[in-house]
């Protein structure tokens, strides 16, 4: 009696474990970064949008899998992937040497430039000369303190937790522009007439082989081959079958994909 209650507790487990084990299978964990629009976002009710967000659903879709977000802070983003809270992120990550040394990438989702926004009459340019001395916020932990360091080493970097965070700031008259990638620079100077009024990038098209790399993909940790080519799979389905073109078009009104 013993032995066939064992048999069937036995049974039972791993009726549980299978389950567990197929339902794993069915989710895709991914990581955001909110406080990014209009690509990551934390909407008022709790949820989560932006057009990283939207992408992601739409990758999910493609490899039959759910995705389970997790919204985590910029700069514990790949820690967090290595550390396997998470199986991918997808949050507009730059493609670049220093960060292929930690994670594996994607074929990349978009491509676009980075543009330095300041007061219309500000007065300088976006290059070392220009911006000696200037106070320039960036979101910490990205590829904009690179290319400060290479192109703008004169400058008082500010660093922080968001890109929200230092456009309040340059608002406030806190600092003197924000380097910012050039696409939600310009939803933002879009967001709010007193923002097009005041503000202006002096220049849209700053761009660093080295620092901001071929484009944004989505990070997975080295090694995980199998996951890698059915993300790459299920990018090319969404250029195929048009949902990757509707997006951007409904979020930038144009195929942001080559930009």
């Amino acid at each position: 009696m013993l032995n066939r209650r064992s048999l069937f507790a036995s049974a039972a487990a791993l009726m549980v474990a299978l389950g567990a084990q197929a339902q794993a299978e069915g989710v895709l964990r991914v990581a955001i970064s909110t406080g990014y629009p209009p690509f990551d976002v934390l909407n008022a009710d709790g949820s989560y949008g932006g057009f990283d967000v939207e992408f992601a659903n739409l990758i999910c879709e493609r490899m039959n899998k759910t995705c389970e977000f997790t919204d985590i802070e910029w700069d514990g983003i790949i820690p967090g992937l290595l550390a396997n809270k998470y199986d991918v992120i997808i949050a507009s990550m730059g493609i670049n040497e220093e960060r292929m040394k930690q994670v594996d990438f994607s074929e990349p989702y978009y491509k676009g430039p980075s543009a330095l926004i300041a007061k219309k009459d500000a007065g300088f340019t976006a290059d070392e000369a220009g911006t000696e001395g200037k106070a320039i916020g960036v979101q910490r932990a990205t590829a904009h303190e690179c290319y400060i360091g290479k192109h703008m080493a004169k400058a008082d970097m500010r660093q922080y937790a968001t890109s929200e965070e230092a456009y309040l700031d340059l608002q406030a008259g806190r600092i003197d522009a924000v380097l910012v990638d050039t696409i939600p620079g310009e939803e933002w100077l879009k967001s709010d007439p007193a923002n097009a009024e005041a503000f202006a990038p002096i220049s849209a098209d700053l761009y660093d082989m080295e620092c901001f790399g071929v484009g944004q993909g989505i990070a997975l940790r080295k090694g995980e081959d199998e996951l890698k080519a059915e993300l790459n799979a299920a990018i090319l389905k969404t250029r195929e079958d048009g949902s990757y073109l509707e997006l951007s078009n409904r979020y930038f009104g144009r195929d942001i994909y080559d930009f």
